[in-house]
């Protein structure tokens, strides 16, 4: 993988996009910046992280093995493949919280941000935005995040763990194929936040209602049993948040 390491950028997502306008062959490519001075978020919010204790960092990947109407196996397999890098460092109770985000002690440690160019019906290319709390550990206004710091007590080397999550990446990239998306998704669902628990959700309304997490569907829809109904509900991206 081709890396670029930059000081201080607005957004690495933002950078990887220019440089493949730049470069419309460009090869797999990671962008990592020391400081992110308008880092973005799922749902339109922003992803902040103190200087120099963090990961923020954007992958472009060519070409991902995916049909434009499956984009969500490649969010499942990133998503996996995080977790299989920070298992190597022996973070507890590692999870994630539908639909990307990463846990470790029911505290988020990091979030993913996926832009696919979709070009003639295909997906030529993903610009996958990475943002993973290392050694931080004061979030002001942030109750339920946390680092691996945090998390385990433990001072992390940046450039060790950007290491082990790229490599646990291009793993995954290699494995990525329409075949393989059936074992990628019981990968994700085995290791979903809250899976088979009753829990809390909120309604975009803000109507509260207790359901459990059953599955996910292959376009990244959450299914969940209501109450104590069999009845099963499809819930996308904006349409559910999960209280805890």
């Amino acid at each position: 993988m081709h890396l670029i390491k930059v000081s201080a950028i607005n957004s690495t997502n933002s950078f990887a996009r220019e440089l493949l306008k730049e470069n419309p062959h460009l090869p797999l490519t990671c962008v990592v910046a020391k400081k992110q001075t308008l880092g973005r978020g799922q749902r339109g919010t922003s992803w902040s992280a103190e200087d120099g204790k963090n990961l923020t960092f954007s992958v472009f990947l060519p070409r991902p093995n995916i049909d434009p109407a499956h984009q969500f196996v490649l969010s499942a397999a990133i998503a996996t493949a995080l977790i299989s890098a920070l298992e190597k460092f022996d973070l507890p109770r590692l999870k994630i919280k539908w639909p990307n985000d990463i846990l470790s002690a029911n505290r988020k440690l990091a979030g993913i941000l996926i832009e696919n160019i979709i070009s003639e019906g295909k997906v030529t290319g993903s610009i996958i935005g990475i943002g993973l709390n290392v050694n931080q550990q004061n979030f002001e206004d942030l109750p339920q995040a946390g680092s691996m710091k945090t998390a385990t007590g433990k001072e992390f080397s940046l450039e060790e763990v950007l290491n082990v999550v790229l490599a646990e990446l291009e793993k995954g990239f290699s494995e990525l194929s329409e075949e393989s998306s059936e074992v990628i998704l019981n990968t994700y669902k085995n290791a979903l936040f809250r899976r088979l628990v009753p829990s809390t959700f909120k309604d975009p309304k803000g109507n509260l209602f207790t359901g459990m997490i059953l599955d996910v569907s292959p376009t990244g829809k959450l299914l969940v049993q209501k109450g104590e109904e069999e009845e099963v509900a499809e819930y996308d991206l904006k349409e559910i948040s999960l209280c805890y």
